[in-house]
């Protein structure tokens, strides 16, 4: 009590100067045109790299292959985030040891990659129920629409990981530069699902760009998404390939290749 006594009145009288308080991390906008994304209105062509955590569940390894990826020229990694692999069981989620997503991220702010998150629900990556958890089988209604079982259950998972990814963006001084919702959604699409994701996330705090990838030429649900052109090929006056941007509000959506060809 007497030490601390003490250091009050050092400090009130101007002998102790507390320590200052840590800088916050440098904040940053990202943008988009036709042509590109944009960070701080500098344009960035995104080179990126798949990293799948779950197939490496030894954090200590993960730097090392991050630092390789960097090394070998990308300048940002897309990362799959497996529902399945946190959650064994309805309510229950586990972000520790393997699974500690927020020590990835952190690693890949001190690698210098950006990251392009993709949180599904559905990811695909060629795992066992494209990611989705064994007992979302149990859940009724159909999974990748808008049925109320389905929607709870992705609820809850995105309630989990959406802060994590929220605070590490791109915008608050992390990694994070795209969201990316859902995955070669194609069959037995839902309009209202697809929105909800985008909804979801910007309700979580998400504020970079929104993405989806196309597969198969579907577009039963992206009749509520406008069009924006771009991905051209300079010297040419047609374009060999079409990267479609989706915008609708504040979504960005898909990014995609066509092999159809527009003249100029």
């Amino acid at each position: 009590m007497k030490k601390i006594l003490l250091v009050l009145a050092l400090v009130i009288a101007g002998l102790v100067v507390p320590a200052p308080a840590a800088p916050a991390a440098p904040k940053h906008t990202v943008t988009y045109d036709r042509y590109s994304l944009m960070v701080d209105g500098e344009r960035v062509l995104l080179q990126a790299a798949e990293f799948h955590y779950f197939r490496l569940p030894s954090p200590d390894l993960w730097r090392d292959i991050l630092e390789k990826e960097k090394a070998a020229g990308f300048n940002a990694v897309s990362v799959y985030f497996s529902w399945a692999f946190h959650s064994p069981a309805p309510g229950k989620y586990d972000f520790t040891g393997v699974r500690d997503v927020d020590r990835l991220l952190r690693i890949a702010e001190e690698t210098g990659l950006y990251v392009i998150a993709r949180p599904g629900p559905y990811i695909n990556a060629e795992t066992t129920g494209g990611g989705f958890p064994a007992w979302l089988k149990t859940v009724p209604g159909r999974a990748r629409s808008s049925a109320p079982g389905y929607t709870a259950a992705y609820h809850d998972w995105l309630a989990h990981l959406n802060p994590i990814l929220a605070r590490h963006q791109v915008t608050r001084g992390g990694s994070v530069l795209l969201y990316n919702v859902e995955n070669e959604y194609a069959v037995n699409t839902d309009a209202v699902y697809m929105q909800d994701l985008q909804d979801t996330a910007r309700a979580a705090g998400i504020d970079v760009p929104i993405t989806t990838n196309n597969c198969c030429d579907a577009g039963s649900w992206s009749s509520t998404w406008g069009w924006a052109r771009g991905g051209a090929d300079p010297g040419r006056r047609r374009l060999p390939a079409i990267l479609r941007l989706r915008q609708r509000g504040d979504g960005v959506g898909a990014v995609g290749r066509r092999g159809d060809r527009e003249g100029a």
